[in-house]
């Protein structure tokens, strides 16, 4: 989980989408690259949820799946999101992180 701001977008070559964050702020784990990619679902894809924007600064859940879809908050929400994760992370210590074998950070 982390907040980010995202430089850069783009369909890989065989299939799916890469997402490159600036990362602002990382919540679980709590320390991180100052940027990250990801191989992600088009948001889009099934019109489910609205493409991200280069620029954009938004609070990304990125599930272990692959082929599960980036949950992301956007504006006014972010911070009750993030004070809803803040208050979620104590009781998340000590558990073991993985990242289920994806390769990401």
């Amino acid at each position: 989980m982390a907040a980010a701001r995202v430089p850069r977008w783009r369909r890989r070559r065989t299939a799916g989408w890469v997402l490159t964050v600036a990362v602002t702020d990382w919540f679980k784990p709590a320390t991180g690259e100052k940027q990250a990619r990801f191989d992600v679902v088009d948001p889009a894809k099934d019109g489910a949820y609205q493409r991200w924007k280069p620029g954009e600064h938004l609070l990304f859940v990125i599930d272990r799946d692959p082929a599960a879809y980036v949950t992301s908050y956007r504006g006014d929400t972010i911070a009750e999101v993030r004070r809803s994760i803040e208050r979620a992370l104590p009781a998340a210590a000590g558990r073991a992180r993985t990242d289920g074998g994806r390769g990401d950070v």
